[in-house]
């Protein structure tokens, strides 16, 4: 009976996988309208949040208007100026030269998510796009872009509390869609450009530049080093000339602890919060800043040894993964929507088994931070407290370690390069092909 039952459900899982494969670009096409409408409801319902009105929409047009948008509460503009110059010219293009006053930002707002909704579509098509190119088909090449579409902590949080990286997650995307089709050149310049956009990728660029050293030789990349470097030096130092920029840029990351432990879910809340009420031990900014340092200096190191030796080993989108996910890990400010610049590459893996656990984390991950933010209805009001961030923070840690330990895991595992698995017909593991055995 138990045989007859697991029979029944590998092939109707079977006949699921080919019908999902055959009809994957329609299904994928209704989930981006269905999810387009839901947060178009949303956007319309809501302002957007503090973040976009008090800061990325005044200092965007600030911009725009040729000001200095660091030359004023600068820690208000802690980002590069090509995310200030983006956000300012969706504004430009979907509100035209209007002024920002108390009556206009509501539509300013608006339109701006607007175009957030764009830049969730691409991303959700690069993803598809990214794992057919890996030959990965029926399921395993669907369930990534559904779930970056309609994962709460992805599709809904950043409409509630706009952040404008969702207008730089299709660069990192093209990025490594770009990689995935061998154009290096291409998906290097994207992914510093992604970097200048916003500094996440900091650390998976130089890694990327190293792999393709090791792969192809210092001479064939020596055109993707130098372009690359010029961007990132353009985009990253350059701007050092504006009053306030180092300041606002460097300022903000080499904080304290905003709230005493109780404004992001970095695991250095064990040093602004737990450490002082518990065994009353409150250590200097500087310290913090050295113990962040080093812990991201001694990650940054482990993981470039780990290309450099194991590059015949890794794919590209994993050297993308790893290198957000060093620097993220260490962090000293840490919110949903910075974990999904790693969760993006991880999406792209084709590994849906790691990809369901790691995104199932992420949204328990959001969720618990909802319950901290004392967000209504909260069932736990003690997790607004320090300790409560502290437990969210380890399940943000989680996130990223789980992902790395999957990366990690299977790199040294002989297998045949990014095919492995992904044609399956099975959604989380593989089985016999059943046969009919005659009697």
């Amino acid at each position: 009976m138990l045989e007859s039952l697991e029979l029944f459900w590998h092939r109707s899982f079977a006949t699921l996988d080919s019908l999902v494969d055959k009809y994957s670009p329609l299904i994928l096409g209704g989930v981006i309208a269905l999810t387009t409408f839901q947060k178009l409801t949303l956007i319309l319902h809501t302002d957007g949040g503090g973040d976009l009105l008090g800061a990325d929409i005044p200092k965007s047009m600030m911009l725009m208007a040729g000001q200095n948008p660091y030359s004023s509460s600068p820690w208000a503009s802690p980002y590069p100026p090509l995310l200030l110059a983006i956000v300012g010219s969706v504004i430009r293009v979907t509100s035209g030269s209007i002024m920002l006053t108390p009556e206009t930002i509501d539509l300013i707002s608006r339109n701006v998510r607007m175009a957030g909704l764009l830049a969730d579509a691409i991303v959700a098509l690069l993803v598809f796009l990214a794992l057919c190119a890996k030959r990965v088909s029926g399921l395993p090449a669907l369930v990534p872009s559904v779930l970056f579409l309609t994962l709460p902590s992805i599709s809904l949080s950043p409409y509630y509390w706009f952040n404008s990286d969702v207008l730089g997650y299709p660069i990192l995307a093209g990025s490594v869609l770009a990689l995935i089709a061998g154009r290096y050149f291409v998906g290097s310049v994207l992914l510093a450009t992604a970097t200048i956009f916003k500094i996440h990728p900091i650390l998976a660029t130089p890694l990327v530049l190293v792999w393709l050293v090791r792969r192809y030789g210092f001479s064939k990349s020596l055109p993707t080093v130098i372009t690359t470097g010029s961007i990132l030096s353009f985009g990253l130092v350059a701007p050092a000339i504006l009053p306030g920029y180092l300041g606002s840029v460097l300022g903000f990351n080499l904080s304290s602890g905003f709230g005493g432990g109780t404004s992001s879910f970095t695991t250095m809340n064990l040093l602004y919060a737990i450490f002082p009420s518990v065994f009353h031990l409150s250590l200097l900014t500087s310290v913090e800043n050295q113990v962040w340092l080093a812990a991201t200096a001694a990650l940054f190191v482990v993981a470039l040894g780990i290309v450099w030796s194991r590059a015949r080993a890794l794919n590209p989108v994993d050297v993308v993964a790893i290198g957000l996910l060093v620097w993220l890990i260490p962090l000293r400010q840490i919110y949903t929507h910075y974990l999904v610049w790693a969760i993006v590459p991880v999406l792209m893996r084709g590994r849906l088994r790691q990809t369901l656990m790691v995104g199932s984390l992420l949204e328990l991950a959001n969720t618990m931070s909802s319950w901290s933010w004392d967000l209504p209805p909260d069932p736990f009001p003690v997790m607004a407290t320090a300790y409560g961030f502290f437990v969210t923070s380890l399940v943000y840690f989680s996130v990223s370690v789980t992902a790395l330990v999957f990366i990690l895991r299977e790199m040294g595992a002989r297998r045949q390069p990014d095919t492995r698995d992904d044609n399956s017909s099975v959604l989380l593991s593989r089985y016999p092909i059943p046969t009919i055995r005659s009697t």
